[in-house]
């Protein structure tokens, strides 16, 4: 954020951009790390409580747990560790049915886009509303490894997603207004997702 005293933030240059990919890239991981690490061992300390004593029965509980808790994060990060471009062949509204805290039974409907990559693959995305009316059928989009969102490969209607928290946002605004993260160079992006 700015003040009155502070230069306004302003785009990166393409040699900024790129350590900028590879300083958030580094930092995720760092941070999935940590996050892995913490609640491994609250898992840990939630069992020798439960238990009262370090035996046998913890130690395989553990294990298990620990296993189970370290697929899911690896099938989650798969997804974030892939560098690719591809084309937007279908948006739709999914249903999903819920059930309140009284029992009672409602629909909700999440945004989602298929993507048709390069390499033939259909990659599935998850969007948010404001996402979902940012991209168009047909959209030429990339992600980049360590980042979660799309973003499309040709910019237009003076808008951008931060690559960081998937927020739209103006161009050449400098930083995202919703999370901070810079604002990098585009071109450099389409580069580095097509190399």
């Amino acid at each position: 954020m700015t003040n009155k005293y502070q230069e306004p933030a302003k785009p990166l240059n393409p040699e900024q951009t790129r350590a900028w990919l590879s300083t958030y890239a580094r930092h995720s991981r760092i941070y999935a790390w940590g996050f892995f690490t913490v609640v491994s061992a609250l898992i840990f300390g939630l069992i020798w409580w439960e238990l009262g004593e370090i035996n046998e029965d913890l130690i395989y509980s553990f294990a298990f747990s620990i296993l189970i808790f370290f697929l899911l994060a690896y099938g989650s990060r798969k997804k974030t560790t892939q560098t690719w471009t591809g084309n937007i062949e279908k948006m739709f509204m999914k249903k999903i049915k819920n059930r309140g805290a009284d029992g009672s039974r409602y629909i909700t409907y999440s945004p989602i886009a298929q993507v048709r990559t390069q390499q033939g693959k259909k990659q599935t995305i998850r969007l948010t509303q404001k996402l979902y009316q940012y991209f168009s059928l047909g959209d030429e989009v990339f992600t980049i490894s360590g980042l979660d969102w799309l973003e499309k490969t040709t910019l237009d209607h003076g808008e951008r997603v931060c690559l960081a928290c998937g927020n739209p946002y103006q161009q050449h605004s400098g930083q995202c207004p919703r999370c901070g993260a810079p604002e990098p160079d585009h071109t450099t992006l389409v580069q580095w997702a097509k190399k």
